[in-house]
């Protein structure tokens, strides 16, 4: 029998490349850096911008959208059509919310929307259901799923010194009027590179060196997490920090219950007397006091969410249909010199959806959202490895992420998102099934040993 290979296939390596290229290079839409030109922006047009701007080619589509298509239509010649039982569930998820969409945006045309507004509206959703397809394949894997997270880490290792370079050197050490400093995906690899350095420095601690290099790179990327100071990471990684313990067998979470319950104490007192300190609308504890105690006047985002509300009070069964804008209730202020789709694409995703999509369109992100947490609890709670540990903490980690950027901007249409929850938790199902089976397998075993076993031996005299 041959030892399993250490290595990766060309195709596995061709594949990982392509994802850390997809995760270090920037995208020029999103403004990184604000006014400092990164070279990561230069290069990354190349691949996120799209193919008729860039080489003429009369396509609708980027480089990153024709790769992720094609490595797609190369798994399935090449592997076929799965017959394990958790791909059909992975399929079926992964189609609820485009499925839903596409309805929505029929129905839409049919009451006489715009067919390419709605195509707008919805150009990056079908990359769900991609990606997760890949994250399956990665998943069957283990070696191809170590790589990427450990690419994963370095490139947030990277980013977290450009980013701090940027800030000492160009920004003079002050944030001035920015409200980010890199972008806003960025800070979903760095609150995911975050959590594999910490459970490495878990897994690890009895090897001092490395519990130090990875404390290092885990602070190095905190301080650029918080310069970034990006609401909907916060929220998300506050998530999955609350939702960790309940993920881990019993066993492990009586082992860290009292540590958790302390840091989370210390966690509260700390973030209550940030908050009381900042009133800036744009961070994240400020936030926490003008949502709690009250803003004094209604921002941008209260009248766009209450214009949604009203466009689903309008049209409260199918929706009012992709290939529209939503109703101005309320008066929004007029953005379009720098966005000009403002009232077609809202940044609260969820009400984007249940506005435009009717209810089936919030079911099927609820269905996606509740299906995911499932699968990462019960993967979480099976593992008997620390290596299936941690793919379900860092599931976690991806899922509550995207979940909150989803509920508080505009988590759908970010491109390396969907990327980043289809890897990440696609890879689950194919790995919660393998458990299963040698759950199953284990039962056998030990019920035919029991059956093997000869009695033991009758005594002639039984003791009073």
């Amino acid at each position: 029998m041959h030892a399993p290979s250490l290595k990766l296939n060309p195709t596995e390596a061709a594949f990982a490349l392509f994802v850390g290229l997809s995760l270090g290079l920037d995208i020029p839409a999103a403004k990184a850096y604000n006014d400092h030109t990164a070279w990561t922006e230069m290069v990354g047009r190349f691949l996120f911008h799209g193919c008729k701007e860039l080489f003429n080619v009369p396509i609708p589509f980027t480089p990153f959208e024709v790769i992720t298509y094609g490595s797609v239509g190369i798994l399935f010649l090449h592997f076929g059509w799965q017959r394990a039982r958790y791909w059909l569930n992975l399929i079926f998820l992964s189609l609820l919310l485009p499925s839903a969409c596409a309805f929505a945006a029929i129905t839409g045309w049919m009451r006489g929307n715009s067919l390419p507004l709605a195509m707008t509206q919805l150009h990056f959703i079908p990359m769900l259901t991609a990606w997760m397809c890949l994250g399956y394949f990665v998943g069957t894997r283990p070696l191809l799923h170590a790589r990427l997270c450990r690419i994963l880490f370095w490139v947030c290792v990277w980013r977290s010194l450009y980013a701090l370079f940027v800030f000492l050197v160009p920004y003079h050490g002050s944030m001035q009027d920015y409200e980010y400093l890199i972008d806003h995906s960025a800070s979903i690899f760095l609150a995911t590179g975050m959590a594999y350095g910490g459970v490495q420095m878990w897994f690890q601690r009895r090897h001092k060196l490395r519990v130090l290099g990875y404390a290092a790179a885990v602070g190095l990327m905190s301080m650029t997490h918080l310069l970034n100071d990006r609401r909907a990471s916060l929220a998300g990684l506050s998530a999955a920090v609350l939702i960790l313990p309940w993920i881990m067998s019993d066993r492990l979470r009586r082992a860290i219950l009292r540590p958790y319950k302390m840091g989370m104490g210390f966690a509260i007192v700390a973030l209550v007397f940030a908050s009381l300190k900042n009133n800036d609308q744009y961070s994240f504890v400020g936030a926490l006091q003008t949502e709690t105690l009250g803003a004094k006047a209604l921002t941008y985002r209260h009248i766009e969410n209450f214009n949604l509300l009203s466009g689903m009070i309008e049209q409260p069964l199918l929706g009012m249909g992709f290939g529209t804008r939503f109703p101005h209730i309320l008066e929004l202020p007029d953005i379009t010199f720098a966005f000009e789709l403002f009232d077609a694409i809202p940044h609260n995703s969820v009400y984007f959806l249940w506005a435009f999509g009717g209810p089936l369109g919030i079911a099927s992100l609820m269905t996606l959202s509740c299906g995911l947490l499932c699968i990462i609890t019960r993967v979480g709670r099976a593992a008997r490895y620390k290596s299936e540990l941690l793919v379900a903490i860092i599931g976690l980690v991806v899922t509550c992420q995207w979940l909150m950027y989803v509920l508080f901007d505009m988590g759908l249409l970010d491109s390396r998102c969907l990327m980043m929850i289809g890897l990440f938790a696609g890879s689950l199902f194919p790995l919660y099934g393998r458990l299963l089976l040698e759950h199953r397998h284990g039962k056998i075993q030990k019920h035919r040993a029991r059956r093997t076993v000869p009695p033991p031996p009758q005594r002639l005299h039984q003791p009073l």
